[in-house]
């Protein structure tokens, strides 16, 4: 008992602290998360909970996946890995899963409304955005089909619906004009020696000219070698994504969430 309370401790320490400096700084720093990293992995060797261990491996492989792809930060990857790693089970089931559910979740509400209303009084180019409100339609179709056949089956109540299609339902919205609310907030354009660490590269809003200049298997600024290779291309400046929403909020949130109330992550998991 006292290693679980220990283990529930650490990653809401962590998780808040990382949530109040990712806010403040836009990072998650290592001295956040590898102490919890190694933390997770000290109690699970001492309680020989290997499964655990192998949870975390596999956390940590899918999110360099996604971080190398320019999906998600090098600081919320390390701090998933140590959530999984810290506390792999709980309520009888992968911790892991209803804590990125329940951030997702959350984050899809939040952003949505947070960003269409700062679009909206900015003024919406639907023109712009015809395409994604066309994909937007498309998913749209797809959901309540999908909610109307689970809601025939019986196997599911109405507030899995309710708690499943809501923010569904605005993550349809924020799809329509989320080509719009990149350009509007995020886009910039830098020079090439202002670039940092990390940078997410806007390849969806350079030309077909200016991707071939940076060839095929180039993925992103992980660093100064990054750097250079671009410098010997005679690349000067770049577009990128900045001022992006700080993700290590609805981590702590999730986190949060699915320790408080338990049954909300299971109802939303299945019980996985």
């Amino acid at each position: 008992m006292e290693l679980i309370l220990l283990r529930q401790i650490a990653i809401l320490l962590a998780s808040g602290v990382g949530a109040y400096v990712d806010f403040k700084t836009g990072y998650i720093y290592d001295w956040i998360t590898i102490p919890l990293i190694i933390f997770g992995l000290f109690v699970n060797i001492l309680e020989q909970e290997f499964s655990g261990i192998g949870l975390g491996i596999l956390v940590f492989g899918i999110g360099y996946v996604l971080y190398y792809t320019g999906k998600i930060g090098g600081g919320d990857v390390k701090l998933y890995t140590g959530i999984a790693l810290a506390l792999p089970f709980f309520n009888d089931s992968v911790f892991i899963i209803q804590a990125v559910l329940l951030s997702a979740l959350t984050s899809i509400i939040f952003l949505s409304v947070y960003y269409m209303i700062k679009y909206f009084r900015k003024g919406i180019d639907f023109q712009y955005n015809k395409q994604g409100i066309m994909r937007a339609l498309g998913f749209l179709v797809i959901l309540i089909v999908y909610l109307f056949m689970l809601s025939t089956t019986g196997f599911v109540s109405d507030n899995y619906l309710l708690l499943f299609g809501t923010p569904l339902s605005f993550g349809v919205l924020f799809i329509a004009f989320e080509k719009g609310i990149r350009k509007e907030f995020f886009l910039k354009k830098i020079n090439l020696k202002d670039i940092e660490e990390d940078e997410i590269i806007a390849f969806d809003f350079m030309s077909e000219k200016e991707r071939e200049k940076l060839g095929k298997g180039f993925k992103g600024i992980y660093g100064e070698k990054e750097k250079k290779e671009l410098e010997k291309k005679g690349i000067k400046e770049i577009f990128v994504y900045r001022d992006l929403p700080r993700f290590g909020v609805f981590v702590f949130l999730g986190v949060l969430l699915a320790l408080v109330f338990p049954g909300l992550g299971f109802l939303l998991t299945g019980g996985f």
